[in-house]
């Protein structure tokens, strides 16, 4: 069960029982919630019921689950504790305080939610506030200069915000993710026949192939780190902006507006195809677009995976580190959703963190 806070004082609910706010602990109490339908953490001698966040923790619930059994996580998620960089953004900490149930009897600490407060959003930005039960979309365009911060600031459920009043409105902005390879391979199967019909060889699959996730590797970074990251102020920059990329690291969890929606995938895909046949014969650019367009659909469907999955590997669990410290720390670095290539080429790639870079995991 989701927990209440009531910041006026009352009572909060946690594990399935309701406790008087501000409620102290004893360690024996923490202990009996330790399982996957109610789960209690300590941090920083303060008692959180994070049940209900643990199939939306963007570094998936076996991490959470992993360090149930231990006293307290709050060095843990400063990253103090660990070999790998465990330290988690303010605006991790920030999220705590919804899930407070009380306090850890004997032990004397500030309340963490205190000692690590979310960034608060720019003067400018609080002449106008977001009201998150209303659209959205033609709300954020009023932040103005405070639209960056605001938007920066990650709500972490798994429920699709509205974006329009309108229903036909919102269906258009929401995409399964199995709908990315549902239309788009048969449309790469395609311009391989379109290639071989033109006289292209079979055995030059080999270099297109390579070829086009290349490209499109080039053509992701490009996007996001220029196109979906320029920074905007103006009403319709902002709302602009929103729809585009803006929405996904506002509620990275939404499962509903993470793949491209293929109409706006389409919109990239024409002018793309206009250049390679441009760069490459009447021969090669259908295999190559192909493979380009391929590459494409392994993005999305890993973007999604990043979001939602569970890690099985070193691989995964790397490639899930890398991609949600852009989300949650350092929004200026890593780029690259499905290889870190062109962050190496062009220095975006964190330094210090490399791909020991976590934020939630």
């Amino acid at each position: 069960m989701a927990p209440f806070v009531d910041v006026n004082g009352g009572s909060v609910e946690g594990g399935g029982m309701e406790y008087e706010k501000g409620r102290k602990f004893s360690v024996e109490e923490v202990a009996a919630h330790k399982n996957t339908n109610d789960a209690w953490i300590v941090v920083d001698g303060e008692v959180y019921d994070v049940t209900a966040f643990l199939e939306t923790h963007p570094g998936g619930a076996e991490v959470i689950l992993e360090h149930l059994k231990e006293s307290d996580v709050g060095q843990l998620m400063r990253g103090a504790t660990s070999t790998f960089d465990h330290a988690h953004s303010e605006a991790a900490f920030g999220m705590l305080k919804d899930y407070h149930v009380g306090s850890l009897d004997g032990i004397y600490c500030a309340d963490s939610t205190a000692m690590h407060p979310a960034k608060e959003v720019d003067d400018k930005s609080k002449k106008f506030m977001v009201d998150l039960g209303k659209p959205l979309v033609f709300q954020v365009g009023h932040l103005g200069d405070g639209y960056q911060e605001w938007v920066h600031q990650p709500i972490v459920q798994k429920e699709s915000p509205r974006f329009f009043a309108s229903d036909f409105m919102e269906s258009t902005t929401k995409t399964l993710w199995w709908v990315v390879p549902l239309i788009w391979i048969p449309v790469v199967c395609w311009l391989q026949v379109i290639a071989i019909r033109r006289g292209f060889p079979v055995d030059k699959f080999i270099t297109t192939m390579p070829l086009g996730f290349l490209i499109w590797s080039l053509v992701e970074y490009i996007l996001h780190r220029f196109l979906f990251h320029v920074k905007t102020t103006s009403y319709w920059g902002n709302t602009l902006h929103y729809l585009l990329h803006g929405c996904h690291h506002k509620h990275p969890m939404d499962g509903y507006r993470l793949v491209f929606p293929p109409t706006f995938a389409t919109m990239f895909a024409i002018p793309l195809y206009g250049m390679i046949n441009l760069m490459f014969s009447r021969t090669w650019a259908p295999s190559v677009f192909g493979f380009g367009l391929l590459g494409y659909v392994m993005y999305d469907v890993t973007h999604y995976f990043i979001h939602h999955g569970s890690a099985a590997n070193d691989f995964t669990r790397n490639l899930k580190r890398f991609h949600l410290n852009h989300h949650f720390k350092m929004r200026e670095d890593s780029y690259g959703i499905t290889s870190p290539l062109w962050d190496y080429v062009f220095g975006t790639l964190p330094a210090k963190l490399k791909y020991e870079s976590s934020v939630l995991n």
